[in-house]
């Protein structure tokens, strides 16, 4: 209770400083009264909605939650964001206009408006076309003892879906299926974040997911989502039947689940090993995972471990014989820059292995950003992705 008082008393003061900053800026083109007025209509409209959304989100017991919350995050940043730019950028020309370097003063004023504009039609995208606009990362990996059989095997690694955030009408579960197929992949693997919390976010897309195809099987391994933990249950039987029910759904969507286990995956006299533990990250995230149980059995084998969570690579895995891990959950926190190689997120400061291939003493690990959202309901350079691996034996 006093966190959401918190929040709402932090979203107007943060609404009604931000655009009382602008009005001393701008007030002097909002000479008629009809103009002023707009402005302090739009003003308050948003305070409002903050208002209304502190009391109408607590009544949500269920997935929708997630969507609203989204929603709500996403519209006050495609507004505030680009007047908070331009308050900032702004500043300097006022400054610019008492030292009498007029100049100067029009250039910088008209940049910061240029800039706002620019990162409202930014936003704007990454919340509607961006946010399913798949990238499809194609990405060599090489094991020296990878068997010769599995040379050129492909692997298409999916992750954090986040299906409770998602509207009904929502195209990317359908256009993601399209694509994954397109890949003709070996091997499908998910590693973890399907649902936000509830296992009924999976109810309007199982059919659209058990449509994807691989030669070897569609593999899964939890995230710290799909345990429904970030949920007041009114009983712990509660919590356990959702989690009952979220195993079936992943079941019924073709996800053959590796909780802290393992499959052979065998091609002529050659196999290797598919690993997945459930989710293992540093706190506040949980720990189920028991990587030794998922291991047992593979000695003298490649394998390959599904694992949510990156830092539990550098915090385990990588002291074990596991060629390849496989993680998902920073979403790149779902702003960036990525431009050729150059990549660049805020992730990067929370975890050091954030997105991407990583490798320290011959062991590796690639980290995905996803293809869902959380929170904020878009991306900002940092497209949604499809990661196409491909392990090869030749290395150079």
């Amino acid at each position: 209770m006093k966190t959401g008082l918190f929040i709402l008393v932090a979203g107007l003061l943060c609404v009604l400083l931000n655009d009382s900053l602008l009005y001393l800026q701008i007030r002097r083109y909002l000479r008629k009264r009809i103009y002023t007025c707009l402005f302090w209509a739009h003003s308050l409209f948003f305070m409002a909605c903050i208002f209304v959304y502190h009391f109408f989100i607590p009544t949500l017991k269920g997935p929708e939650a997630y969507f609203w919350v989204g929603k709500g995050v996403s519209v006050i940043l495609l507004f505030y964001t680009p007047k908070t730019l331009y308050i900032i950028i702004n500043a300097f020309a006022i400054l610019l206009r008492k030292l009498k370097c007029i100049p100067a003063a029009r250039i910088i004023s008209r940049t910061a408006l240029g800039i706002a504009l620019f990162s409202f039609l930014v936003i704007f995208y990454g919340i509607t076309w961006g946010r399913c606009n798949y990238k499809i990362e194609r990405q060599q990996v090489c094991i020296k003892e990878l068997p010769d059989n599995f040379n050129g095997y492909r692997i298409v690694q999916l992750t954090d879906l986040h299906l409770g955030s998602y509207g009904e009408h929502y195209p990317g579960i359908e256009k993601l299926v399209e694509e994954v197929n397109a890949l003709n992949p070996d091997l499908i693997v998910f590693t973890g974040d399907m649902v936000n919390s509830f296992a009924s976010e999976m109810n309007p897309w199982i059919d659209q997911l058990k449509e994807l195809k691989a030669k070897y099987g569609v593999y899964s391994s939890t995230g710290n989502h799909d345990y429904g933990t970030y949920v007041r249950w009114a009983t712990r039987e509660e919590q356990a039947d959702n989690l009952k029910q979220f195993f079936k759904n992943m079941e019924a969507a073709g996800f053959h689940m590796l909780n802290n286990t393992n499959v052979p995956l065998v091609i002529g006299t050659d196999t290797i090993y598919l690993a997945g533990v459930e989710n293992c990250g540093r706190p506040p995230f949980p720990c189920f995972g028991n990587l030794p149980q998922a291991l047992q059995g593979t000695e003298g084998h490649t394998v390959i471990l599904l694992s949510h969570d990156p830092s539990h690579w550098r915090d385990e895995v990588i002291r074990y014989p596991v060629a390849l891990m496989l993680a998902g959950h920073t979403h790149a926190m779902q702003i960036g820059i990525q431009i050729g190689s150059f990549r660049w997120s805020p992730s990067k400061y929370i975890y050091p292995e954030y997105n991407g291939l990583y490798e320290t003493n011959g062991r590796q690990l690639y980290v995905s950003r996803g293809e869902g959202y959380l929170g904020f309901a878009g991306r900002i350079g940092q497209r949604p992705e499809i990661t196409l691996i491909e392990l090869t034996n030749n290395c150079k």
